[in-house]
């Protein structure tokens, strides 16, 4: 199996590429052979939406860059791992001046991993995750793994991320593709996709708490679990505002407790 990973962060050496770099080795030690490209040093413009244009049908650009080089990777590669940093709710422009550029000529799935992995607050790694696997599906590819990374669980990701390089090995779907319905409910069965905003926050808060009750912070962390709790109930009974509410306070408790005490 032929693997592209691509680290859609400027940083050569940050997170994002920690977390590719582990995924590689998971891939490689069942035997793929893996590409792995930092965005960061290549020349990738912003897609220029040209009429009529070329590239939909075949390997053409009319912009000089390394578009095409990568768009190469991109059709010949068997599966492809993708790790993008979140900036303000999304994905980076870096990451997102890959995806718009990128054009499949393939008529089959192909096997992926979408990570979104933001830094600070942790907001937007569920939105971000969301962009990220939309267009993969639409573009012929179905992640077997599609995973929000915060500080509240990079260890646990960095732990797993090799597991899910065999994942990514062991998994082809090996069928063609279907019509936009197919590739739509494909979409709608991966988790986090159906999350708003609401369950996000909600998300943020229960993985910072989870993080100091894996640092042993117990006592503390047993009244934010509370408010975690109390904020679901809420938001899955219909009363979303105050649910929304709660939600946003446990968030903002866990952070600053996150912050404090890691």
């Amino acid at each position: 199996m032929r693997i592209l990973a691509v680290n859609g962060s400027p940083h050569k050496e940050g997170f994002c590429k920690k977390i590719l770099n582990r995924i590689v080795e998971g891939a490689v030690g069942k035997g793929a052979s893996v590409e792995l490209v930092d965005l960061s040093g290549k020349t990738l413009q912003p897609c220029s939406a040209c009429g009529n244009a070329e590239c939909w049908r075949s390997m053409k650009c009319t912009l000089t860059d390394d578009g095409i080089e990568l768009r190469r990777l991109f059709n010949e590669c068997d599966a492809l791992v993708f790790a993008a940093p979140v900036y303000f709710l999304s994905v980076n422009g870096l990451a997102k001046n890959f995806m718009d550029r990128m054009r499949t000529y393939r008529e089959d799935v192909r096997p992926s991993i979408a990570v979104a992995l933001a830094g600070g607050t942790g907001k937007g790694c569920v939105t971000a995750l969301q962009e990220i696997c939309r267009w993969m599906v639409l573009v012929g590819f179905t992640p077997v793994v599609a995973e929000p990374v915060t500080r509240y669980n990079l260890d646990l990701a960095m732990g797993w991320a090799k597991s899910w390089g065999r994942m990514l090995v062991e998994k082809n779907p090996g069928v063609k593709r279907g019509d936009l319905y197919s590739m739509l409910s494909e979409f709608e069965k991966l988790p986090y996709m159906r999350y708003t905003i609401a369950d996000e926050i909600l998300y943020l808060a229960r993985s910072a708490v989870d993080a100091l009750a894996r640092r042993s912070i117990v006592e503390q962390t047993a009244e934010l679990a509370r408010l975690v709790e109390e904020a679901e109930a809420r938001l899955r009974t219909g009363c979303w505002d105050e649910g929304l509410r709660l939600a946003v306070e446990a968030h903002e408790k866990s952070m600053r407790l996150f912050n404090r005490l890691t």
